[in-house]
């Protein structure tokens, strides 16, 4: 693997991380997912033993940080639980930041 390539799958890597780590993956049935990036939503569908993506990325490379993502989260044997628990903590961290925001009248 040449070191373009390998800093390529670093990066992301690095992002499935970061996506399973803040919660933005929000699984919608046993074959559809929907994964929450910083600036855009994508959709992961599960076909088989073959993972596809709504996102650019996937579609020119055929491998996306949304994919890694997912395919993790699957490959977890308590998957279900980890998402459960993740997402409460996230609703959490934001019913938090909201009740420290000002009220609009």
């Amino acid at each position: 693997m040449s070191d373009a390539s390998g800093d390529f799958m670093n990066r992301l890597i690095s992002k499935a991380a970061w996506l399973i780590h803040e919660g933005r993956i929000v699984r919608i049935s046993d074959v559809l997912y929907y994964v929450v990036g910083r600036k855009n939503r994508h959709l992961v569908r599960v076909e088989g033993d073959k993972l596809t993506c709504t996102c650019n990325g996937y579609r020119e490379r055929g491998i996306c940080s949304h994919i890694i993502a997912v395919s993790t989260i699957i490959r977890l044997t308590s998957g279900r639980e980890y998402l459960r628990e993740t997402l409460r903590l996230r609703v959490e961290r934001e019913l938090k930041l909201l009740r420290k925001q000002p009220h609009r009248t």
